[in-house]
């Protein structure tokens, strides 16, 4: 089971096992009690971040002492904790370009080690889920997404359903962005859920069909579908 819970335009999820929950990204810090309020009883064993941005990260801190559980993310974006604007960001929209001069003055959020580091194709059954870690970077380098065994995919802002686009309005790496985008796109989810905006729900069908062209997006395409043909999620 999937639960969302939306905090101005940012999305939680709990995704709910036979016995424990992971929460997937938290919200700006001054939605932490409203979120702790909502989630407290949900036997949770794992705060997973799919990125370093402040407005997924903002009560990390808060959450994983109130739960006293540990806090996972990529290792890549461990610098973003303290430095929000360690690495330039860049956009070919109005609307990136204004997240990107936001992202460039906010102040760090209350300071957090990080518990795990997330690989592409970690297992996530030790905290009761089955689903498993796949690397998603380009939004930012360490941002990764979860694939659980029944073809649900949580992207962080790796996609997002704002406006006319799906893609995300801003980046580090655009060549990278582009690949991950176009992984999610052509997977055969059967749910994504995005950072921001409303998700997408298809019935066990590729949700798009496009040649793949770049061997970098066929390698890590076949990863996924192989992955899903196997049950080994």
């Amino acid at each position: 089971m999937v639960e969302c819970f939306t905090f101005g335009m940012n999305n939680c999820y709990v995704l709910h096992g036979e016995k424990y929950a992971i929460l997937i990204d938290t919200c700006p810090q001054h939605y932490s009690n409203a979120l702790f309020k909502i989630i407290k009883d949900k036997n949770i064993s794992l705060l997973l971040l799919t990125h370093g941005h402040t407005d997924h990260i903002g009560c990390a801190a808060y959450i994983a002492k109130k739960l006293s559980i540990p806090i996972a993310m990529a290792e890549e974006d461990k610098i973003l904790i303290e430095k929000p604007n360690a690495r330039p960001l860049f956009a070919h929209t109005p609307l990136g370009f204004l997240l990107c001069q936001k992202i460039k003055h906010q102040k760090p959020v209350p300071f957090f080690q990080p518990d795990i580091f997330l690989t592409h194709a970690q297992r996530l059954e030790e905290y009761g889920i089955r689903g498993r870690i796949f690397a998603l970077p380009g939004h930012t380098i360490g941002s990764v997404g979860v694939w659980t065994a029944k073809k649900e995919l949580f992207v962080g802002d790796a996609m997002m359903h704002i406006g006319f686009s799906l893609k995300p309005r801003l980046y580090e790496n655009k060549f990278h962005m582009e690949q991950s985008f176009r992984n999610i796109w052509q997977s055969d989810a059967t749910a994504i859920y995005m950072g921001h905006g409303t998700p997408i729900f298809r019935q066990a069908r590729p949700i798009f069909k496009q040649t793949v062209k770049n061997t970098m997006y066929l390698d890590c395409y076949k990863d996924m579908r192989s992955i899903t043909k196997k049950n080994k999620y």
